[in-house]
């Protein structure tokens, strides 16, 4: 899944450049291609799928020319996880009906590839053997509020795989809290597996408004796909699968992730994820010098020479012609930004 903008890291991501398709933690390559030559490790390049915008193709292929043309699936509209994923797992089952689906967000962050790939693996045979719908927790390591969490039954299938016996959605601190104290909790990655008639079996029961909409999947991989995805993409809800399907279904397992992990949804994460020099400041780039400057979080492009000096607790950020200065308190203001100027010009 590639679909999303990332308006939390304006303006290093912004719309002509999201942050799947960015280096934010300055490794020197993207998510989205750190995502694709881990999986490419699982799946023959034919059978990998990326869904993203429209308008994000040519970027799409010039980041991953191994994929073929027809493995992009262009959305017209942002339409969410649910769509994204009905859409994919409709275009799979036309090809093959007794395939196995992997779901993997493109823009997340993961340390231990062996680990991750082994979990895969026995996710996929999980999959293919059980059935249901099975997704991947981590173990929290503090008390998140911008995590989804997973509240497991106990251990059934094996070490690993334990029923679900509720999702909840982002918590306040305080539930948060109770959610990490507990050790009942999980937090959510977004990684999904399943067969995909399972899934579609569950949107029908669930969603059946958008499942109709893809009940005819003879123009899916066809002159015509894009056609009849223009076409009813607009009339497809804007709702997630955790709300839309998760939640409600009776068939859901989730695998206990032993890998690292962080979506690096915010400059939070990003800053939790670098090394802190001794007043814990962090940066992206070994030209920026801190005098006197406690709790900053600069990210610059590599060849900026940047002395940050008598600052506290601020964001610093800049991409091409756009410079950002924002106080760390004030972090959930920053996706608004790329809309205000807009308003400005």
């Amino acid at each position: 899944m590639a679909g999303g903008i990332g308006k939390r890291f304006w303006p290093v991501s912004n719309q002509a450049c999201p942050k799947q398709f960015s280096d934010i933690l300055g490794v020197g390559k993207s998510f989205i291609r750190q995502t694709y030559e881990r999986v490419s490790r699982l799946f023959d390049h034919e059978h990998i799928f990326i869904v993203t915008g429209k308008e994000y193709e040519a970027i799409t292929r010039k980041q991953i020319p191994e994929i073929p043309v027809g493995n992009i699936l262009k959305e017209p509209l942002r339409r969410n996880t649910a769509t994204c994923i009905t859409y994919a797992a409709s275009k799979i089952k036309s090809i093959n009906p007794e395939a196995t689906m992997v779901v993997l967000p493109s823009d997340h962050f993961i340390t231990n590839d062996e680990a991750y790939l082994n979990d895969l693996r026995d996710g996929i045979e999980f999959a293919r053997t059980h059935g249901g719908l099975l997704t991947v927790g981590i173990t929290p390591s503090r008390a998140e509020t911008q995590y989804g969490y997973i509240q497991t039954k106990p251990l059934m299938k094996s070490e690993k795989i334990s029923a679900v016996k509720t999702f909840t959605e982002k918590p306040d601190l305080e539930l948060a809290a109770k959610f990490f104290e507990s050790g009942d909790f999980l937090w959510n990655a977004g990684i999904f597996i399943w067969q995909v008639q399972d899934i579609l079996r569950e949107v029908r029961k669930h969603i059946y408004d958008l499942y109709i909409l893809f009940e005819n999947t003879t123009a899916l991989n066809t002159p015509e796909e894009q056609n009849f995805i223009d076409n009813i993409y607009g009339k497809c809800p804007n709702l997630s699968i955790d709300f839309g399907i998760m939640e409600k279904s009776s068939k859901v397992y989730v695998l206990k992730g032993s890998f690292g992990w962080s979506d690096v949804g915010t400059w939070h994460a990003f800053h939790a994820l670098k090394t802190k020099d001794e007043d814990n400041n962090s940066t992206n780039s070994t030209h920026v010098l801190f005098r006197d400057s406690h709790n900053c979080i600069v990210n610059v492009p590599s060849r900026k020479k940047v002395i940050v000096h008598g600052a506290n607790n601020l964001i610093i950020a800049e991409n091409k012609n756009y410079l950002m200065i924002c106080h760390i308190k004030d972090e959930d203001h920053i996706k608004h930004f790329e809309k205000q100027l807009k308003y400005k010009k």
